[in-house]
């Protein structure tokens, strides 16, 4: 089925990567050479994962292998006009969306290919089905529900090649990190721009699953461990009691059946410098532009799986397969008491939120289990480059520097106005499933309004958007607010992400992704001719405003910028443009 050629090209590829510590695991035994339902990637020795045609068609299979518990739902369609394509397996085969919510047994959602050369989580989940379907595998269904997206960024997953990941070891061809018009689905979970994450979003919505994996593969540094995955720290956690179950109920038993079948998982860290290993890790926190951000607002339990690049790919997969296998062990023993945590967890209202981090200033430190590295002169670069060895390098104290610094934090409204007109901004929210009313009558509350004192517009494009800064100010809203407005309360179980996205200071808001920038514009000008009357008029009549302006030319600068004082003047009159630099949406504290 496959070529010698193809497989002696991935191996060549190797030959550019660091040594590799021999591995050997009981997760091996999972793999079948040959037998019904064998996948591509078995027929392969572990090398090889199947492309889209050929992946649609191995789901198909499943499904007709177990058409009474198989179903194969189209979840959204991309770009380029790829279906799509979700299994959802359940005991009794009633496998619709409000069968699946409501049922007594936990959900477990399993999406990979979000970046499609990071595949692991797709011929792993075809392998664990696979098992299901021919009755290897009859305990799952048993205890859970499975829903199984095996690519989400279907054109992604087509811009395949070779050469696609320079640091990664395998699969032989694989996918690109970005869709077709080169986004990256895991910085969109806020905005909603791609068809793949408003899939998601819809499967979320209409699912309810108990518990989110998103299935990576990660880059930077050589280390030990071959399955790595994180989720929100205690100390940064907007959901507290989600976090505590995840740390009680679901890691304990993923990391116990990793280790039982021959695989070192560890935590989701990054390298605070690529040259220097031992200077330190950079313990990260997602917001909500990322899944397991995301997840996290939305009170459900989201766990972010990165394997690691330089591991085999044969590795990583039987790895994943264990992982997923561990995730349904922990729901099928503690799922009630996730779920009771997900409840208390929604029940509870916050004053304050958290809304942008940085990293602590002195570290804290981790055991973590290395790979020894030396340095050498670079002959192509001129340079001094990091070479590791192959060898384990274990650290008993190295710094971990977390996000533990607060740098922004907001207080929560208890509700936001929202003006009709701005319809891309009320479609994303009705997307993401927050709530929204139609306000009946009008408000008589005091009502806040930011104002922009000062901003800043990204000098480049970010994931197809110029993103905006700012410094605000706030005032009562002048602006009467009647039934063309809607209202967004945050006693509601998406009021976190509701104030993610429509606080302006939240660097996930969509104030920030650019939602707002035609308030930036004036579209009403003032003539000299018309204005210094009127603002000579205005002074000797408004002492308050005379006032002001004679301490505004103390200035030297303004005093002889006529410019600058006509403007000036010009904002204090009742003709100036009361919307320009002022943030639409209206808070109620």
């Amino acid at each position: 089925m496959f070529t010698s050629l193809l497989l002696a090209t991935a191996l060549a590829a190797d030959a550019h990567l660091p040594k590799l510590i021999p591995w050997q695991g009981q997760s091996e035994a999972l793999m079948q050479q040959q037998g019904v339902l064998t996948t591509a990637f078995e027929h392969s020795g572990g090398m090889i994962s199947p492309d889209y045609q050929a992946t649609m068609a191995y789901l198909k299979r499943l499904q007709q292998a177990n058409p009474t518990q198989f179903s194969l739902v189209k979840i959204g369609q991309s770009d380029a006009g790829r279906d799509i394509n979700m299994l959802v397996a359940s005991e009794q085969g009633n496998n619709s969306a409000a069968h699946i919510a409501n049922s007594d047994k936990p959900t477990l959602l399993i999406q990979a290919g979000i970046h499609s050369g990071e595949i692991d989580g797709k011929d792993a989940g075809f392998m664990l089905l696979r098992d299901i379907a021919t009755g290897k595998r009859l305990d799952i269904l048993k205890s859970v529900n499975l829903l199984f997206i095996p690519i989400l960024n279907v054109d992604g997953h087509e811009r395949a090649s070779a050469y696609n990941r320079i640091n990664q070891r395998g699969p032989a061809v694989m996918g690109f990190r970005t869709n077709g018009q080169n986004l990256n689905l895991n910085r969109d979970f806020t905005k909603l721009d791609t068809p793949g994450v408003r899939a998601l979003a819809e499967v979320v919505n209409q699912y309810q699953p108990s518990l989110y994996l998103d299935i990576h593969v990660t880059d930077g540094a050589d280390y030990q461990y071959d399955i790595t995955y994180g989720y929100a720290p205690t100390f940064a956690s907007a959901t507290p009691k989600v976090t505590a179950a995840m740390d009680q109920w679901i890691a304990p038993v993923i990391d116990q059946k990793l280790e039982k079948m021959g695989h070192i998982p560890g935590p989701l860290v990054f390298v605070m410098d690529k040259m220097d290993f031992a200077k330190g890790l950079a313990g990260w926190v997602a917001g909500p532009r990322y899944s397991n951000g995301w997840g996290e607002l939305r009170h459900l339990p989201t766990i972010l799986v990165e394997n690691h690049s330089l591991k085999p790919y044969k590795q990583r997969v039987l790895g994943t397969y264990v992982l997923i296998d561990g995730a349904i062990t922990a729901l099928t023993r503690h799922g009630d008491d996730i779920n009771a945590a997900v409840a208390q967890s929604k029940a509870q209202q916050q004053e304050r939120l958290v809304v942008e981090r940085s990293y602590a200033k002195e570290p804290d430190t981790i055991a973590f289990k290395g790979i020894a590295y030396d340095y050498y002169e670079s002959t192509a670069t001129g340079a001094k480059e990091v070479r590791y060895l192959g060898k384990p390098k274990h650290y008993d104290a190295l710094p971990i520097f977390w996000q533990k610094e607060i740098k922004t934090e907001v207080d929560v409204p208890k509700a936001f106005y929202i003006p009709r007109q701005y319809t891309d901004v009320i479609a994303t929210l009705k997307m993401q499933g927050v709530e929204i009313k139609p306000v009946t009558a009008d408000i008589e509350l005091p009502l806040a309004q930011a104002r922009i004192v000062n901003h800043q517009f990204a000098q480049a494009p970010f994931e197809g958007r110029f993103r905006v800064s700012a410094e605000f100010d706030y005032s009562t809203a002048k602006t009467p607010v009647n039934q063309q407005w809607l209202k967004v309360s945050t006693k509601q179980p998406l009021g976190l992400l509701a104030t993610h996205m429509l606080h302006p200071e939240a660097p996930d808001s969509l104030f920030q992704w650019g939602f707002f920038h035609s308030i930036f514009q004036r579209t009403e000008y003032v003539e000299n001719y018309a204005l210094a009357p009127y603002a000579q008029q205005m002074l000797e009549s408004n002492p308050d405003i005379a006032e002001r302006y004679n301490a505004k030319l103390e200035d030297e600068d303004f005093a002889n910028d006529s410019d600058a004082r006509r403007a000036w003047l010009y904002a204090q009159t009742p003709y100036y443009d009361q919307h320009y630099l002022h943030y639409p949406i209206l808070m109620q504290f």
